[in-house]
């Protein structure tokens, strides 16, 4: 397998950690509580970066259908709880790796078209494989980075979320 692929899924499985334990210190209400009517919930982000990994990874690379509701991933108010939205991002994952699993380096260089539904407001484009992969993880980094500080915020206690990162001011 190639270094990108690893990496970008070493990427990947590091920010669902970091999710996995952020989301497990909230309750139902706070996953769904947003500090203002047009932010977004941490549940919100939750379903969004699994929309967007299965859609760039398991249906764009692994060329099956397209199973995501964009709009509706920031329109939901409620419905999950923590473990069910870490079930279906666990599913998302274990489906990526299925992916990405049958790769090789020659593949990095194919290119893909990422196909997005009508009336979900994003525009088709055709990227290369090791883009996808990359820009798949960056994505679900910068989101991650979203949900752990919003985790922060909500928090009764004022630990390290993360034990393995500590920054001092």
């Amino acid at each position: 397998m190639s270094e990108i692929i690893i990496e970008c899924m070493r990427r990947l499985n590091q920010s669902l950690g970091y999710v996995e334990q952020a989301v497990n210190k909230l309750t139902t209400e706070e996953i769904w509580f947003r500090p203002k009517s047009k932010m977004n919930a941490i549940g919100n982000l939750c379903l969004h970066i699994a929309g967007s990994e299965y859609q760039h990874l398991v249906s764009g690379i692994g060329n099956k259908p397209i199973e995501r509701d964009r709009p509706n991933e920031f329109l939901t108010r409620g419905g999950y709880s923590s473990q069910e939205l870490l079930q279906y991002m666990l599913k998302v994952r274990e489906e990526s790796r299925s992916v990405v699993g049958n790769l090789t380096k020659a593949d990095l260089e194919r290119e893909v078209t990422i196909s997005f539904p009508e009336g979900a407001g994003m525009e088709n484009y055709t990227w290369s494989i090791q883009k996808i992969m990359i820009g798949a993880a960056e994505h679900y980094s910068y989101h991650t980075g979203q949900i752990v500080y919003a985790s922060k915020l909500l928090q009764k206690e004022d630990d390290h979320l993360l034990n393995n990162w500590k920054h001092y001011f």
